[in-house]
């Protein structure tokens, strides 16, 4: 073999960097090669092409891998060999010494200096013969290199004392370029500039601390992982390895300090049950200590001890599992255990932290230990994670106590009031309040254009809310306009990638979807997600909440059966990333839900769905108060209907309704949308006069309160023609189907699935009112449109061929 042929450094002994998780094409093999400030040094004795060379440093100070750039770069031609052992090794000193052009590889070099090795006199036999090109290059770490000394001979006639004073001798014969572990600012800065490479980015970070080389952490980690990874198992060290749990997920979960031992002690006991407790046979303590803080290759170690009987887990540990994806989650007990030992500070970090990490369950519990000092910051973290954990209307009353302390403490335009006063408002818009966020952030936006500039990063962030809450408020057409304005701008302004442009895609898709164009919101959704996915990877909350939304619209689309494929796997991965009881889990879920019964099984749905609402009784999920579980209350009604049972269906939303007016107000479309499904309800059950009436109401109280084209209006009157046909009047019943058809074509578009909804109603009254040519005409062009747009298994295209060959024909 050439040393040109040489591909993988790890066959040569230099250390694989840690795996990625995410197996990215860019991370296959090792990471880029760093220039180091010995490298010219080395590389001008290297050049010779003759000679022995030892790169002596602390163990995983970058030795193997600096060797063998050096060579591969130098001296491609030369014949590689790389014995075994010593044994092998003084085996092939004859053959070396008839040949040209040979490079000895050394890796370790204490490994070849035992009995059966080579003698100092075999070493110079080969360097004595420069016409040969003969180069010897090895490695060796501080500690062995110390062994070597004089002070460490030992006792002479021992045979340890000869094998070392042998070696001692072949030592010196070798020019020694040292490598230090801790990496200099300069060679830093070179490794900076390769840091797209992750685990060069991440080993970089690790050095600026001044606890670890760059080397180090690349190459030692991985065996120490592997060391706390394989000592789980039973007989091996499960006891140490729960140790090790426990001191890494401290860190994850955001407690800087050294652990004092008694809280380590209590921490692990829990890693230790849940990995099989006493049926691992456990070592005892102290021998568990022992082995996590046994150095692994000089300075590493799974523990490190500290001052004051204190302990800390090595840094890429805790790297490590938060690279995976997604990271495993932090056990409860941890976070109870954490929380409970810490101070306000403490406290504080570990709050952040856990918010930082989307577990708001903790870091609720976590900032209101910190908040109850009065750290203002601590204040508005909680105030924050109580809306995102789905109370609005809490969070509402915490943001205005804040609001209150900032106008006094600072007055009304301060750039902390106006920070309160925005958050203040996007609660209220989620607590069901958006024409009230409207115009507080109509407010907001005035003073900072003034004080900060149209353009600045705030000023622009409030206007994106208040576009989302316009379009809350009933408006989703002027919401569109709003975005498309401000994504201009922001694309004049920030990076195509940037987080702020994004967002606003996010809102331009969603209000997309709401103003009846389910499908085009779909497809700017599944853009969206890739970028996220792409950007930040496929477990962060953002990438799971555009995944639910492009779920979501691709469902509206009349896609159900595929959007409960998609939510299915969204649910595993929420559960994986997210609490069970985070808002994006719990909206996944009622996703699936609901479009398992949309796809035709609603008795699947009725039970999921009953499930899920028991769960927020129980605290989990969003507030029994908020919005969101109002709608999930209607869509749980909604398939109670469906399943057949349209009398339980309309006690339910009888009660539902009554909430919401007294929760939303009698405009809210939340409590509009209600009184829609109660209606659906008492004419499913027959009574399609009083239907009827509800509908006529409805559709006037929706005309006025949310204009004549909004969906909610156009659903009114589609339930109105649908009943006053079951009541008899097909002749009626068609005529106000036709008029709904032009104006469901007209704003919604019409492949859209309520309008090919009310063509199919169109079509099926006239049938009824005794046209049946032009019934067969109508339901042939509806089924070629279905067809198209959902093939032809699709149950809404089977309904309407079903339909069409009911029709009577004439003899």
């Amino acid at each position: 073999m050439r040393v040109r042929d040489l591909s993988d450094p790890a066959i040569v002994g230099v250390h694989p960097a840690a795996e990625s998780s995410s197996g990215a094409r860019s991370e296959a093999g090792p990471p880029p090669f760093v220039k180091r400030d010995t490298t010219d040094l080395l590389h001008d004795v290297i050049r010779a092409g003759s000679g022995f060379v030892l790169i002596v440093g602390e163990s995983t100070a970058g030795k193997t891998r600096a060797a063998f750039e050096a060579v591969r770069e130098l001296l491609p031609a030369y014949k590689f060999v790389f014995p075994a052992n010593g044994a092998a090794l003084a085996r092939l000193v004859p053959q070396i010494c008839l040949n040209h052009r040979v490079l000895v590889w050394l890796d370790d070099l204490e490994l070849y200096l035992t009995a059966d090795g080579p003698s100092d006199g075999m070493v110079q036999r080969m360097l004595c013969a420069p016409q040969h090109r003969i180069l010897i290059v090895a490695t060796m770490a501080n500690g062995a290199h110390a062994r070597y000394s004089p002070r460490t001979i030992g006792v002479e006639g021992d045979p340890p004392h000869d094998a070392v004073r042998n070696g001692r001798e072949i030592v010196k014969l070798a020019r020694v370029i040292r490598l230090d572990r801790i990496w200099t600012p300069a060679e830093i800065g070179r490794a900076q500039a390769l840091a797209r490479d992750p685990r060069l980015a991440a080993a970089i970070r690790h050095a600026h601390t001044g606890n670890g080389g760059v080397a180090e952490y690349l190459a030692a980690a991985p065996e120490l992982l592997n060391d706390w990874l394989d000592g789980r198992g039973k007989g091996a060290h499960p006891r140490g390895a729960a140790l090790v749990d426990a001191a890494v997920d401290a860190r994850r979960a955001g407690y800087h300090h050294p652990l004092p031992v008694a809280l380590l002690r209590e921490l692990h006991e829990g890693y230790l049950e849940r990995s099989g407790g006493a049926a691992l046979n456990p070592e005892p303590w102290e021998q568990a200590l022992a082995w996590a803080e046994e150095p692994l290759r000089a300075t590493s170690s799974l523990l490190r001890a500290r001052e004051s009987d204190t302990y800390m887990s090595f840094d890429y540990l805790h790297d490590a599992l938060d690279a995976r994806a997604p990271a495993p989650r932090i056990p409860e007990e941890t976070w109870r255990i954490l929380i409970d030992f810490v101070d306000a500070s403490g406290a504080f970090d570990i709050g952040t932290t856990a918010m930082a990490r989307d577990d708001l369950t903790h870091a609720i519990v976590a900032l209101d230990k910190a908040a109850a000092h009065g750290d203002q910051r601590a204040r508005r973290a909680y105030a924050y994670c109580v809306c995102e954990a789905g109370d609005p209307q809490r969070a509402v009353q915490l943001y205005a106590a804040l609001v209150i302390e900032s106008e006094l403490a600072h007055g009304p335009t301060a750039d902390a009031t106006l920070l309160d006063r925005y958050w203040y408002a996007r609660c209220l818009g989620l607590a069901g309040r958006p024409d009230e966020a409207v115009t507080l952030l109509d407010g907001v936006i005035t003073e900072r254009t003034r004080t900060l500039g149209p353009f600045h990063e705030l000023t622009m962030a409030t206007r994106n809310s208040h576009a989302y809450h316009v379009g809350l408020v009933g408006d989703p057409q002027r919401a569109i306009r709003l975005y498309r304005d401000l994504l201009a701008e922001r694309l004049q302004h920030f990076k195509v990638d940037h987080p702020h442009t994004l967002n606003a895609r996010f809102g331009l898709a969603f209000f997309t979807g709401e103003a009846g164009r389910p499908d085009l919101a779909a497809e700017q959704f599944e853009q969206l997600v890739a970028d996220r996915e792409r950007l930040q990877g496929r477990y962060k909350r953002h990438t799971l909440n555009n995944r639910r939304h492009h779920a979501h619209f691709l469902g509206e689309a009349g896609h159900a059966a595929r959007a409960a494929d998609l939510f299915e796997v969204l649910v595993s991965d929420c559960l994986a990333a997210l609490d069970p009881g985070h808002p994006d889990t719990m909206a996944s879920r009622y996703g699936q839900a609901r479009f398992v019964g949309e796809a035709g099984d609603p008795d699947s749905a009725v039970r999921l769905l009953t499930q899920l609402l028991d769960e927020e009784r129980d605290d989990l999920g969003h507030s029994s108060e908020s919005p969101i579980h109002l709608l999930h209350r209607r869509y749980h009604a909604h398939f109670v209907c469906e399943a057949g049972r349209p009398q339980e269906a309309a006690r339910l939303l009888r009660l539902l309704v009554a909430d919401a007016r007294s929760l939303l107000g009698r405009r809210h479309p939340i409590t509009l949308h209600c009184r829609i499904s109660l209606a659906r309800a008492i004419g499913m059950s027959g009574s399609y006069g009083q239907a009827v009436e509800m509908y006529q109401v409805l559709t006037d109280d929706c005309t006025r309160i949310l204009g004549e084209d909004h969906p909610l209006t156009l659903s009114a009157r589609n339930g109105y023609a649908r009943f006053l046909g079951d009541s008899g009047k097909a002749d009626e019943a068609a005529a106000c189907f036709e008029l709904v058809c032009l104006d469901r074509t007209r704003v919604l578009g019409p492949s859209h699935p309520h309008t090919l909804n009310s063509r199919n109603g169109h079509a099926h009254f006239v049938g009824r009112a005794g046209d049946h040519a032009r019934a067969a005409r109508l339901l042939r062009k509806i089924l070629a449109d279905r067809t198209a747009l959902f093939g032809a298994e699709h149950p809404w295209t089977s309904k309407t061929a079903a339909e069409l060959e009911a029709l009577p024909t004439k003899e």
